[in-house]
């Protein structure tokens, strides 16, 4: 016998390599969803030549999200698999095959296979498993250290339209995807940067060993009872125990075969997918609210260029007002994590107040047009907007184990999928029926209002039973003083 064990444990350093993983997780982040904000720019011309309208737009797009997000489904049977470095090095390397085969699209089905498909599989799973690592680094800092990585996102967010803008005009659309491909190529470098936290091992006291002379002691009293035992029984009753103890036997033995024929498929994918977070109230409350956010969050991305244009803004006006509100949201996200953290604000809390905010101020850019309140607008809608992104995905890895996490992100990721599919065509068609990005705005906004509601809603429900248990805790304590 084994006089001692070995348990594994993982602890959060909060630092060190974690740094190096945040630096990484940036450059795949930035290298493979810079180009979401510049799309209407990028592809208008493209678009038109193919005579796609909103509606083909949206539905490219909703596709690409789709497939980005539907790719949850693989993350956590692949990260229980291999390692954080071999998932995101495989999705960077397909992310930037597929951007390479878009620059001869000829068609909408050649864009929806190339830069839905194939590039969404790839930036979904490369994504994913950086955020993965990212959160196992850390836990006292995890805010700070997902604004960092995120900051490199916004910062090229903030470059990208001027880039394209000048790309364009010299390279033309083909020339321009090219350089975007291979730019994208710099998530494979932050792939390579990765790398599972190490487990340190304790190892428990040993346990005390008897001495020879307690355990001849021990031993002789065991064989007293013993013998007790058999003559209690040898009296007409040993032969019914006996036959009462290998029925029961049997009857274990049947129930177990039949636990066992019980494990159906289903079951098996249970585990592997760990749907019994599907069962968590709260756990549902969150990925819904932020599925609504997301889907009203990426059809605001990809209809500001266009909305800019109605307004008779010029492309050079609509790459600044891009690139303005890109550089306010990169400064949120590196001064106010760190103070959330300081304070101990709870993120879901955060991403509540904060979402219903952009939802307002968009709401109020819709009924302007040019001027300074406009660019004034643009500003404030930034920096909540990277308030409230930072807040996002921290919003799930506050509501389950970080054990859990990578199938709980799996899962946040196919229910924005599903959102994302079910209502961003429709929101689509709305603009194609009304001839309005106006009204399509106000829709986005309503999207958030209802996650704001559900919340709302969850969060009165517990503060009041919290609030009537100590109540009861309050009266049992003085009925006992």
């Amino acid at each position: 016998m084994k006089n001692s064990h070995e348990d594994t444990k993982k602890k959060a350093p909060d630092g060190g390599w974690g740094w190096f993983v945040c630096l990484g997780s940036s450059l795949i982040s930035l290298s493979l969803r810079s180009l979401d904000p510049s799309f209407g720019l990028l592809f208008q011309d493209l678009l038109e030549d193919l005579h796609i309208e909103s509606t083909g737009t949206s539905m490219i797009m909703s596709i690409l999200d789709a497939i980005v997000n539907f790719s949850g489904l693989f993350v956590g049977p692949l990260l229980k698999k291999y390692s954080y470095r071999k998932v995101a090095f495989f999705g960077s390397l397909l992310s930037c095959t597929g951007l390479m085969l878009t620059s001869r699209a000829d068609s909408m089905f050649y864009l929806i296979c190339t830069y839905s498909i194939l590039g969404g599989f790839g930036t979904g799973i490369a994504i994913a498993s950086a955020f993965v690592a990212l959160n196992t680094f850390f836990d006292k800092k995890r805010g700070q250290a997902v604004g960092f990585s995120m900051a490199g996102t916004t910062l090229a967010m903030m470059l990208v339209p001027q880039l394209v803008h000048v790309l364009l005009r010299s390279y033309g659309f083909r020339g321009t995807m090219l350089i975007i491909s291979a730019w994208a190529l710099h998530s494979v470098v932050g792939a390579c940067l990765l790398k599972s936290l190490e487990t340190r091992k304790e190892v428990s006291k040993p346990k005390k060993i008897t001495e020879p002379k307690e355990k001849d002691a021990l031993l002789q009293k065991y064989s007293m009872s013993l013998r007790k035992v058999t003559n209690d029984t040898s009296h007409g009753t040993d032969g019914r125990k006996r036959s009462e103890t290998k029925n029961d036997s049997k009857i274990i033995e049947v129930e177990d075969d039949e636990n066992d024929k019980k494990t159906t498929c289903f079951g098996k994918l249970k585990k592997t997918f760990d749907l019994d977070l599907l069962k968590d109230t709260v756990y549902l409350n969150v990925i819904i609210g932020t599925s609504l956010y997301y889907v009203a969050e990426s059809n605001f991305k990809l209809m500001t260029p266009f909305f800019l244009s109605s307004i008779g803004m010029t492309k050079a006006e609509v790459a600044f007002c891009l690139s303005l509100t890109a550089f306010t949201d990169i400064l949120a996200r590196l001064t106010l994590p760190t103070i959330f953290d300081k304070f101990g604000l709870k993120k879901r809390s955060i991403f509540w107040i904060c979402s219903l905010m952009v939802g307002f101020g968009r709401s109020v850019l819709a009924e302007r047009t040019k001027g300074t309140t406009l660019i004034v607008i643009f500003i404030i809608i930034g920096f909540l907007r990277g308030a409230t992104l930072v807040n996002l995905n921290l919003s799930i890895s506050e509501c389950c184990s970080l054990k859990k996490l990578p199938s709980a992100f799996g899962i946040f990721m196919v229910s924005k999928g599903i959102f994302v599919v079910a209502m961003s065509p429709l929101i689509g068609y709305i603009r194609d029926y009304t001839q309005s990005y106006r009204i399509c705005i106000h829709v986005m906004t309503s999207l958030i209002i209802l996650t704001f509601v559900s919340w709302t809603v969850e969060f009165s429900y517990f503060g009041l039973r919290k609030r009537k248990r100590d109540l009861i805790e309050e009266t049992h304590k003085s009925t006992i003083e």
